[in-house]
C-alpha cells in the first residue's frame, strides 16, 4: 500500500507543474487520509524525487506550508 500511495503523490505532485502541491493539497487530491501521505511525501523527499519549491501557500489551518515540486521545476531546474 505505500508504494501505491507513494506513486500516487509522485503523481499528482508531477502532474501540477511548477504549480506544485502542498502535502495537504496532495491529501484532498488524492482522496485518502493525510497520515497515510504524507509520509510518503517525506519519503519523497528523502529520495530527491520531489524538492521544496522555495515556495509556501496558506493551509486551512492558517500555517505555511511548504509547495513541492518535481526538480526540474524547483529553484535551480533540478540542479543540485
Amino acid at each position: 500500500m505505500t508504494d501505491t500511495l507513494r506513486a500516487i503523490s509522485y503523481r499528482l505532485i508531477h502532474q501540477a507543474g511548477a504549480h506544485g502541491m502542498t502535502a495537504l493539497e496532495v491529501v484532498e487530491a488524492s482522496g485518502r487520509n493525510r497520515w497515510g501521505i504524507q509520509p510518503r511525501i517525506s519519503e519523497l523527499v528523502s529520495a530527491r524525487s520531489v524538492i521544496d519549491s522555495g515556495r509556501t501557500r496558506t493551509n486551512p489551518s492558517g500555517r505555511a506550508a511548504i509547495v513541492w515540486v518535481v526538480a526540474e521545476h524547483g529553484p535551480n531546474g533540478g540542479a543540485a
